[in-house]
């Protein structure tokens, strides 16, 4: 059963802020972190692609800085009320 991954693209998050991430949210994209040996790295992408990665073992490609690297998901927020994912955490597999 072997099943081809979900490819999604990322950018990088610069700024931080509460206000910066609901603006972030209302345009469509939500923000992410992606762990990697004792440092993080902010992101943000469109979150259409990441139900089917979600429902395809938590694992996905991710297309950040010129690189493709399978990642997994270690932790995803979903709002309660509107079932729509607030943040996700991110660790290379």
């Amino acid at each position: 059963m072997s099943e081809e991954l979900v490819k999604i693209e990322a950018s990088p998050r610069e700024v931080k802020g509460k206000s910066h991430i609901r603006k972030l949210r209302k345009s469509g994209r939500i923000p992410g972190v992606l762990l990697d040996k004792g440092q993080s790295i902010m992101l943000e992408f469109d979150p259409k692609w990441l139900g089917k990665a979600y429902k395809n073992g938590k694992q996905f490609e991710l297309t950040f800085n010129g690189q493709t690297r399978v990642v997994k998901v270690v932790e995803l927020q979903i709002d309660p009320v509107k079932r729509i994912p607030l943040h996700v955490d991110l660790m290379y597999a």
